[in-house]
This record gives C-alpha cells, structure tokens and sequence, in this order.
C-alpha cells in the first residue's frame, strides 16, 4: 500500500494519559469502555470525526492518537469514564504532543531509563550515570546529576559509541564502546 504525500495526511495529536483504577484493567475492556462513552457523548458522526485510536497502554499508562482539531473533545471524552468492566477508574490526562516519540518522553515515566545498579556505569569526568539503552552506535544515559537534563524535556543524555570508544582524542572509555 502506498502511503500519501504529508500535505494529504490528516494531523494528528498524541494524547498521554494515566489510569487509576481500583483493580487491574486490560486493554480491550479500557478501548471498549471509551468507545462506549464516545459514541454515546458525540454519536455515530461525532466518533467517527475524532478518528480515536488507542495506540498503547501498559495497565496504568497509555497513548491515544486523534484529530488535531478534536484534542478538546477527547480529553472530555476521557474525563467521562468512570468505571471499566465494573471497576471504578479515572483517567488522567499527563500531556498532549504532535508526536509519538516527543508524548512518550515528556509525560510517560520510562522505568527503563531510570538509574540502576545492575546497569554498566560510565564516567566521563562531566558525565557520569547508567546506560538505559543501547541502540546501533547511539547509548542513551540516565545522568547521576538531574540538572544535566532540566529544561531539554528529556530525561537522558545522548552518547555515541564514538564518544566512549576513544576514536576522538579527548574520549574515554572501554573498546567495545561500553
């Protein structure tokens, strides 16, 4: 299938939100339940116009992408639900973002990018914390100092192999790059 030009594509904006709920709570039960209260709240024609999908959710966090122009009728859509599958919850709306990658950082905890003690550790003399992911020849590293971070929306600090390898005179680090 071929996929249309950008200027043909519809906008999109990525709801973040969280789940409380008083027992556990599966993704079918949760999509179910809020197409519920979408049709109900905006009917047939109102739902359809939203263009509603639930993208991800862990039990407690999840993503739903939507129209640009309907984000304000879907954080009420979701303000509605107050029980799914008999179990009392509320939802939360964390943050709305015009990407999957930029929601999922700023207003989705990574429990895979918070600090270890299992994890390698680097120390560049300025940059010190654990490496929460390695992908390719890019090292993501959760800092030991926060403040390295403050104001960029991110929570890690973005290394090469390159960096640790020692191919620049002023690198440090071991030879297989970690």
């Amino acid at each position: 299938m071929r996929s249309w030009l950008p200027v043909l594509r519809d906008r999109r904006r990525y709801i973040a939100f969280e789940l409380e709920a008083e027992g556990r709570v599966s993704r079918g039960e949760l999509v179910g339940e809020i197409r519920a209260a979408q049709s109900s709240l905006f009917g047939d024609l109102g739902a359809a116009k939203n263009r509603f999908r639930m993208i991800s959710f862990d039990g407690r966090f999840g993503l739903i992408r939507c129209s640009h122009k309907r984000t304000e009728e879907c954080r009420a859509l979701l303000a509605t639900v107050g029980s799914v599958a008999g179990t009392r919850a509320a939802i939360r709306v964390r943050g709305i973002s015009g990407s999957i990658k930029a929601a999922t950082e700023k207003y989705i905890p990574q429990s895979t990018l918070q600090p270890d003690e299992n994890k390698r550790r680097v120390d560049l003399g300025p940059v010190s914390g654990s490496v929460a992911r390695v992908i390719g020849r890019e090292i993501d590293l959760c800092p030991d100092d926060r403040k390295m971070t403050e104001g960029s929306g991110t929570r890690y600090v973005g290394l090469t192999s390159f960096d640790l390898c020692g191919e620049d005179i002023d690198a440090d680090g071991t030879s297989d790059g970690l």
